[in-house]
């Protein structure tokens, strides 16, 4: 927006933060057009390109789980395996559940420095 006024600016600061999350404007199966106008609040938006599809893609992976599970440090994963033997981590973004068995949570511990 480089022609944008301040006004301009203030006005699609406004609007994103009125809009809400990306994520959740995707999971209502909004389209990019309805995404842009809720943002901007400007009912007369171009459509530039009309063969995009927005689609909400979480890049979560097991092991990024046991990066996480890492990150607590050693006292803290010896004290899951000892009360639990289990361990079940949560995406935030996508909710996918990742279950760690006694024996893996036992592996990552090695891994620890």
């Amino acid at each position: 927006m480089p022609d944008a006024t301040n006004e301009d600016i203030s006005n699609v600061e406004k609007g994103i933060f009125e809009a809400g999350a990306i994520s959740k404007m995707l999971d209502e199966k909004l389209s990019l057009l309805d995404i842009a106008k809720k943002v901007t609040g400007d009912k007369n938006i171009k459509i530039i390109e009309d063969c995009k599809i927005p689609v909400y893609k979480c890049d979560c992976s097991k092991g990024k789980m046991e990066n996480a599970l890492m990150s607590i440090g050693k006292k803290e994963l010896k004290d899951i395996i000892e009360e639990d033997g289990k361990a079940e981590l949560v995406c935030h973004f996508c909710n996918k559940k990742y279950q760690f068995n006694k024996e893996e949570l036992e592996n990552i511990l090695k891994q620890i420095k």
